[in-house]
């Protein structure tokens, strides 16, 4: 009897009858055996491959229990089955606590790190995989508590003790958001498909840096003696205490500051700070930074339309289509292909707020119609094949 395999079988529905009697007796043997598998079918739903685990030998040792249970010929099979089975449980809850070492021990860089998981990259290069319903604490390679995780937020602690720049990398897929709060209060909420590198502790008499790849909204806490710096390439926001948002997805071609509270500056970090020549942003306007020739265009703006994805709303307002797609592949985890070309600078308005993918479209062709297919995640639009009442402008 292959025991070793029996937990793996168990979760893939593979169990034979004798093997699935066995795991009945151990399950109700204790609330421990319950919840270590209930832990073990958890990392399987969560897409971690048990079967992986070739290290350990405990099929070996099964087998050398075995060769040294005395069965009596004349044991009823009931009986033979109940002494298997007492070796079947002290196997199996070995190879669960095996797995589950394994699982805190090799770097999740070296397993599978499904494509809608939220990571945190730790100093050392090695990879958490983020789960929304875990309470755990983030340590550094020595063993430190550095914050919380609890949900969908990490709480940095302001540790006294360390006294050099060590950094973590946070990244939010597409289709989930996630908060962080940083070791000197400020709160940063990540859009979809977004990144942020950022010191566990920020350092005294060091400006407070960090480095966004994607959408984040900064809630920063006043600090007059130490800057809050915002890196995305080429270009910084520097604020002293403030609430703004930026959106700086690599494939853009442009960086929009939003300013909500307080005042930031925008400036070509090739060069040095200098507050004569950076671009200084008031509240209720935006900023966009050409990425091609660092052309900064300033405007007017309502904040709330750059600002509500805070709360799970998409707000969309006089945009092209082909801008409108890339918003809706990152909040819906989808990939959209348009093959009706004049649909891409079709310019619309409108807010969402738990409407699903097809609902949002249907709303779309409410106004300009078109068709479309869905098949597993990604979306294939037309041009419409009926008569069409409502022609494009």
């Amino acid at each position: 009897m292959q025991i070793a395999l029996i937990i793996v079988k168990k979760l893939n529905g593979t169990l034979s009858i004798t093997e699935q009697k066995c795991f009945d007796n151990w399950i109700q043997e204790s609330d421990e055996n319950k919840f270590l598998f209930s832990r073990l079918h958890t990392l399987h739903n969560n897409g971690h491959n048990i079967s992986k685990v070739d290290d350990i030998n405990i099929e070996s040792a099964w087998n050398n229990v075995l060769s040294n249970v005395k069965v009596n010929e004349n044991k009823s099979i009931r009986s033979k089955l109940a002494q298997i089975c007492k070796y079947a449980a002290i196997f199996i809850g070995l190879f669960i606590t095996a797995f589950l070492y394994w699982q805190t021990t090799i770097p999740l860089s070296q397993q599978l790190i499904l494509d809608d998981s939220i990571t945190l990259e730790l100093e050392n290069g090695e990879i958490q995989q983020i789960s929304t319903e875990n309470i755990q604490t983030i340590t550094n390679n020595k063993g430190k508590v550095l914050g919380v995780q609890n949900g969908i937020q990490i709480n940095y602690f302001d540790n006294s003790d360390i006294d050099k720049l060590t950094y973590n990398v946070l990244k939010v897929p597409h289709g989930k958001t996630f908060k962080l709060i940083l070791s000197d209060s400020t709160i940063v909420y990540l859009n979809a498909g977004s990144s942020l590198k950022y010191p566990v502790k920020f350092i005294k008499d060091q400006n407070r840096q960090v480095f966004l790849t994607g959408e984040a909204y900064f809630d920063v806490n006043k600090d007059k003696a130490h800057a809050f710096i915002v890196t995305n390439g080429t270009m910084d926001v520097r604020v002293l205490g403030t609430k703004f948002n930026i959106s700086a997805y690599p494939e853009d071609q442009e960086i929009n500051t939003v300013l909500v509270e307080g005042s930031v500056s925008l400036y070509n970090n090739e060069n040095d700070y200098n507050t004569q020549t950076s671009n200084l942003l008031k509240p209720n306007h935006k900023a966009s930074w050409n990425r091609t020739n660092d052309n900064v265009i300033i405007e007017t703006v309502d904040t709330d339309i750059y600002t509500s994805w805070i709360a799970g709303k998409l707000v969309i307002k006089k945009m092209p289509f082909k801008n409108i797609i890339q918003k809706l592949q990152r909040h819906y985890k989808v990939t959209i292909n348009n093959n009706y070309e004049q649909l891409d600078n079709q310019i619309f308005t409108a807010n969402f707020d738990t409407e699903s993918i097809e609902d949002v479209l249907s709303t779309f062709i409410l106004e300009t119609h078109f068709e479309y297919s869905i098949k597993d995640n990604t979306i294939e639009i037309y041009k419409p094949t009926k008569f069409n009442t409502t022609p494009m402008e």
